[in-house]
């Protein structure tokens, strides 16, 4: 086992025992993984035979693999970037902008979301190992509507080509150029790109019975590329994962790619991912799978885990990148084997199996500079909704009012104009706007979605909608 790792010695003993499980169980011919915790990549290790890149020794974590559809997660940043521009918006026709793209009736949320009513594949031969096909060629093949856009899901990799080209024919360039200029840059994916920009691995499809491997090609995609082309290391993968989840530590520099509520945005579940028969685990949101998965943890038995990310796969890789949407911990596996290697659920066990800090929902969420709470004493600490007592406390970057008797708290991050922040936790705040409320120029209350919330119950210095009691507080 090729690695390093800024974890102690048993926790990376025990995700490189489950890194080289999953290779014995699989007979992957080389499989790298990392992990990560706190907004860092804390451990990356590798593991297999000679990677067949100019080099005779085995893999390392710095060896690239290609990511299949882990590719449609960073084009749906490069999508959603655009909404915040206001060059296009998730309601709008894909035809509004691409007159002659499939399903133009579809929006742009549908594509993202797969419930377009494309098909899954584009015409012709199997294009993973024959190479894709160019944008004229997908306009003019005639795609079938499998069923009415908004009806149900049906994974489609034509969808991603279709926004591809939403964001070649919008920014003026290739989309990947635009991928490394306003995502993997900014997040510092150095290894990432639609060819390898370092060492790299070969992909193999392995024979089920025999100890035999057979090479697979790397097909010119076209304009499928956006479905599925890129290569990566898991660590860069594992920075993304983080980042989509906004448990990164980058701050402004973060915000700057795209803002947490437009990445909470992608990270909500939209439509279920049903298979009939079955009870439903899986959601997707936009360009973002989004599961409850079962983390098998000593001593706890099954535990479940909402983590957001995507898998991937092409000939001779597969991929898989998973966030724990409430601790932060992220785990990236790479394979280069068609037949693939399970999952990386069972890595993502193994880190939080040993942490300190284990059911703590915002473990690793400090932010640079004391967070967005630290310069603000005079909304933080006790509040009152009627008699009903709250606190309002920063949290990394974000503000989190919490009922002091229990019950779900609300995550409230900054939003669009000064001095307001946008409730981004499931529940009755999610969407609604938090603002202080001044009267001779200090803070005396919130409103939060048109509910007032004052420093005493009821406090008689505030006006508070449908006024006070004549008496004021009083005994019956």
């Amino acid at each position: 086992m090729s690695g390093v790792s800024g974890v102690d010695d048993g926790l990376g003993v025990a995700l490189g025992d489950v890194v080289a499980g999953l290779r014995d169980g699989s007979r992957a011919p080389a499989l790298s993984a990392a992990a990560g915790r706190g907004g860092d990549v804390v451990w990356a290790g590798a593991v297999g035979a000679p990677a067949r890149a100019g080099t005779d020794g085995g893999p390392t974590p710095e060896h690239a693999f290609r990511i299949g559809s882990i590719t449609k997660p960073m084009v749906a940043v490069a999508v959603m970037r655009l909404v915040e521009e206001g060059k296009v918006a998730l309601h709008d026709p894909i035809g509004a902008h691409l007159p002659d793209a499939p399903a133009a009736d579809a929006t742009i949320a549908e594509l993202l979301s797969h419930t377009s009513g494309l098909p899954a594949e584009p015409a012709g031969a199997w294009w993973e190992r024959a190479g894709g096909s160019t944008w004229e060629q997908i306009v003019a093949s005639g795609l079938p509507r499998l069923v009415a856009p908004g009806t149900r899901y049906h994974y489609s990799n034509v969808g991603f080509a279709v926004l591809g080209r939403l964001v070649e024919v919008a920014r003026g360039r290739a989309w990947d150029e635009v991928l490394r200029d306003e995502l993997w840059a900014p997040l510092g994916m150095t290894a990432t790109g639609r060819v390898p920009a370092g060492p790299h691995v070969r992909g193999y499809a392995v024979h089920p019975h025999a100890d035999l491997v057979h090479d697979e090609p790397v097909a010119d995609y076209l304009a499928m590329g956006p479905a599925g082309e890129l290569w990566s290391t898991p660590s860069d993968l594992v920075r993304f994962g983080m980042w989509l989840a906004c448990h990164d530590t980058l701050g402004a520099a973060g915000d700057a790619v795209l803002p947490v509520p437009a990445r909470r945005l992608m990270t909500a579940p939209r439509v279920v991912v049903d298979e009939p028969g079955a009870a439903w685990t899986g959601t997707y949101g936009l360009g973002v799978r989004v599961r409850k998965d079962l983390l098998d943890l000593p001593g706890e038995g099954s535990v479940p885990v909402r983590t957001v990310g995507h898998s991937g796969s092409v000939p001779g890789f597969t991929a898989d990148l998973r966030v724990d949407v409430g601790s932060g911990d992220a785990v990236a596996v790479i394979g280069s084997s068609t037949g693939g290697f399970g999952d990386g659920t069972g890595l993502l066990a193994a880190l939080r199996g040993v942490r300190p800090d284990v059911g703590r929902a915002d473990a690793g969420r400090a932010g640079a500079g004391g967070g967005v709470g630290a310069g603000l004493p005079e909304l933080t600490g006790a509040w009152y909704w009627g008699p009903v007592p709250f606190t309002l406390r920063p949290e990394g970057d974000r503000l989190v009012l919490a009922g002091t008797a229990g019950g779900r708290a609300t995550e409230f991050v900054p939003g669009g104009t000064p001095r307001t922040w946008v409730g981004v936790t499931a529940g009755y705040w999610q969407g609604e706007t938090l603002r202080p409320v001044e009267q001779e120029g200090r803070v005396v209350a919130l409103d939060v979605g048109t509910f007032c919330f004052t420093r005493s119950p009821y406090a008689p210095e505030v006006e508070i909608p449908g006024g006070h009691d004549g008496v004021g507080w009083h005994a019956l």
